[in-house]
């Protein structure tokens, strides 16, 4: 997935999504200057920071 995509699935700026690069919140290889993203580690972003109701 390039960063274009990511933005959109997690509904996100482009800057924000930088900041989490620049963090290590979301695992990225870059390629001729370019951002890509697997999609499991999308997932796996999205699973650890899903809260549900009624779990601490």
């Amino acid at each position: 997935m390039d960063s274009q995509e990511v933005c959109q699935l997690l509904n996100i700026t482009k800057r924000t999504l930088q900041s989490y690069r620049n963090k290590g919140i979301i695992a990225f290889s870059s390629v001729g200057g370019k951002f890509y993203y697997r999609p499991k580690d999308i997932d796996e972003y999205l699973r650890t920071r899903t809260k549900r109701k009624g779990v601490k």
